[in-house]
């Protein structure tokens, strides 16, 4: 008898099964799980602090921080991108958007680079794998993913791009979930020191700054992600449209 099975080849699957984009996004992939290494860590840490007799610290600032989330949606997004290319959650390119609008949100507000300067000045202490985490997670994991957003439309351009309200509508219910976690938790959540938690500090901190926390999280959230939503699909727009009319060319000329 004849075996038909076939060997998995690790060398076919890369340069015969994955499309160029794809394999750009293997590589993102691997940055991805660092990514989610520091996300762990971070978790980790944050109760790591706990000692016999102290009030217990339970990692929730960890899992509700928008860096953390949105660095695991950026691993999602690769895993399913690389191995289930034809899942529907990647129906339309809608994720990949939403994560580029979040990640550019991580890199804007994150925090590290004012981290780095008071670092500099002295005026603040922290731990290097502190700033290791917020570097990675804040800098290099979005830019990388952002690149490598922009590259899968120049390598595998497709038809036609959705309209704006396609994208903006169902991608802005995530910002308002976390607007509305953002603007509450400074009154609902206790801290182990009996002091505010507020997750961007008195920008956000509803108690004792009400008007301030209100205002900055209304702008951020129905100014801010909606231009960011338009700018990111133009640009993709714009992107695609170009690389899809060379590839319509190209195709002509070698039929």
């Amino acid at each position: 008898m004849v075996n038909t099975k076939q060997r998995f080849c690790l060398r076919n699957w890369y340069h015969q099964t994955l499309t160029k984009s794809q394999r750009l996004f293997l590589t993102v992939f691997l940055f991805n799980i660092i990514g989610l290494g520091f996300v762990i860590y971070n978790f980790y840490s944050s109760i790591d602090i706990n000692y016999f007799g102290s009030p217990f610290i339970n990692g929730f600032t960890a899992i509700g921080n928008f860096t953390n989330q949105s660095s695991v949606l950026l691993f999602f997004f690769s895993f399913f991108f690389v191995f289930y290319p034809n899942n529907s959650v990647l129906k339309n390119e809608r994720f990949l958007v939403f994560c580029m609008v979040y990640t550019l949100f991580t890199f804007f507000t994150g925090g590290i680079f004012k981290d780095l300067v008071d670092q500099a000045n002295n005026r603040a202490s922290f731990s290097q794998s502190y700033l290791a985490s917020g570097i990675y997670l804040q800098i290099i994991n979005p830019i990388v993913f952002i690149f490598a957003g922009y590259l899968r439309f120049i390598f595998n351009p497709i038809e036609k791009i959705q309209n704006y309200s396609k994208f903006i509508l169902p991608g802005m219910i995530y910002p308002i979930i976390y607007l509305i976690y953002v603007l509450t938790i400074p009154l609902i959540y206790k801290t182990p020191d009996h002091t505010i938690y507020s997750v961007y500090g008195n920008y956000t901190n509803v108690v004792t700054n009400r008007n301030m926390a209100i205002t900055v999280g209304m702008l951020m959230t129905f100014l801010y992600f909606p231009a960011s939503f338009i700018l990111i699909i133009f640009l993709i727009k714009k992107t695609n449209n170009h690389y899809f009319q060379i590839a319509q060319r190209k195709a002509k000329l070698n039929a």
